[in-house]
């Protein structure tokens, strides 16, 4: 059973959850929200991945518990557009940068009405073991789909790291 912690706000845990769960069905996968009343409950629980989309400046009275979970994940996927400056972040192995900045490790080529093209800047490996190579894909939005540049981001990082085939849409 892998659990996925997402700090962010309760309609981006959503979108992310359920576009998640909906393509990748054979996985024990749980998503857990984190946020300022839930951090206190979820400190001794081990997560495989954990994605801070939001500021951390919100935990600063709560910085040794998510210091604890931070350094228990495997993986930890942050917005470095929205947390620029986390010294005690970037010390930490499988770290996973994305924004639209060009320094992140997974951002933004270019974005129209009807896609967006994501580059992978940096190999890595997933939870199986397998190489993940540097790429560009190109990821068609479907209309009735309003996800955010950064939630399809996020989206297009679990299906590398949890090594599902990136659909054409999203």
């Amino acid at each position: 059973m892998s659990f996925i912690g997402v700090i962010a706000s309760k309609k981006c845990f959503e979108n992310i959850k359920k576009k998640v769960t909906e393509k990748i069905k054979d996985e024990n996968i749980n998503f857990i929200q984190i946020n300022l009343r839930s951090i206190e409950n979820v400190k001794n629980i081990k997560f495989e991945t954990i994605i801070i989309e939001d500021n951390l400046e919100k935990f600063k009275n709560h910085q040794e518990i998510l210091k604890k979970i931070l350094e228990n994940t495997q993986y930890m996927m942050i917005n470095t557009d929205k947390n620029p400056e986390q010294e005690n972040i970037k010390k930490l192995p499988n770290r996973i940068t994305y924004g639209l900045n060009q320094k992140a490790m997974v951002t933004v080529s270019s974005i129209s009405e009807t896609d967006i093209l994501v580059y992978w800047q940096k190999s890595l490996e997933n939870r199986e073991g397998k190489k993940v190579e540097i790429e560009e894909r190109r990821i068609k939005k479907e209309e009735s789909q309003l996800l955010k540049t950064y939630e399809i981001l996020i989206i297009y990082t679990l299906f590398k790291l949890y090594h599902k085939s990136i659909m054409k849409e999203m």
